[in-house]
């Protein structure tokens, strides 16, 4: 698929998905959200590919949403009174982000604000440049915040800490947001997809049955209990010990050299 306002490559089983709108710095548009819809959608079911990378070209990860898009709302609005078209709803977004058996990493360069720091909420590890700077704006500019942020991100940092980034939207730091827990790394510029490749090239070490298990276990567990956790957890690991990738470790495991998950699928 030939995309508009992002980039698409696929390159040692790690899909490489970048908005490239350098020249708005990423900025968010309709059309890039369902781009980015659709890039997932497709990394996720495209077997080749083991974990995904979403960053940004250029001098940004994403600025926020193209202002000029609401201008043309509030026109609309006023020609055409309160029932007039509003901006496409997102929601459908982090419903696909959470069914994701793939896992997803934001390499964070640069300005990453509004949607540009929500949509990060929803991949699983987000690591940053150090010149990045995150920023929950909407209030700033007479907007709430969206995609779900209101209830991931207190689960990210605390309500104290989202409380702050919510309530002032003011920008911060790559290294203060590293230490809040909202980073897992901070990086030179020049090393960001470096270390995102590196991590990566961790989760590509691992079986995908156990990755997609872990993965819907993590985030089913945010609204469950011990018990329910524990109920699932039982259910997945009969999963595993059956999977072709178990016996792909204990067979290679047997015959002393390392597991390649990839000649038994997923």
């Amino acid at each position: 698929m030939a995309y508009e306002t992002m980039l698409y490559d696929v390159k040692d089983q790690v899909a490489t998905i970048t908005l490239n709108r350098p020249e708005k710095l990423n900025a968010w548009t309709a059309t890039m959200g369902d781009e980015l819809y659709a890039a997932m959608e497709a990394a996720d079911a495209d077997k080749s590919v083991r974990a995904i990378v979403l960053t940004g070209a250029g001098r940004a990860f994403c600025a926020g949403a193209d202002i000029s898009g609401f201008n043309e709302q509030i026109k609309a609005s006023e020609s055409d009174g309160p029932r007039a078209e509003r901006r496409r709803p997102t929601t459908p977004f982090p419903e696909l982000m959470r069914r994701l058996t793939t896992p997803t990493i934001a390499a964070i360069n640069g300005y990453a604000l509004g949607v540009g720091c929500t949509m990060t909420l929803l991949c699983d590890i987000r690591i940053a440049s150090d010149n990045a700077m995150m920023g929950v704006i909407f209030p700033r500019v007479g907007l709430i915040t969206e995609l779900g942020s209101t209830y991931i991100l207190p689960r990210l940092i605390g309500v104290s800490r989202a409380a702050e980034m919510m309530l002032t939207g003011r920008r911060f730091s790559a290294n203060e947001c590293l230490n809040m827990g909202l980073l897992s790394y901070v990086t030179p510029p020049d090393k960001l997809i470096a270390k995102a490749r590196e991590l990566a090239g961790e989760i590509i070490q691992c079986s995908p049955t156990s990755i997609a298990l872990t993965k819907q276990a993590l985030y089913e567990g945010l609204e469950g209990t011990l018990e329910t956790a524990m109920h699932y957890e039982g259910f997945a690991i009969e999963r595993c010990y059956s999977s072709a990738e178990h016996k792909e470790y204990v067979t290679a495991f047997m015959e002393k050299r390392k597991p390649d998950f990839s000649r038994v699928g997923r």
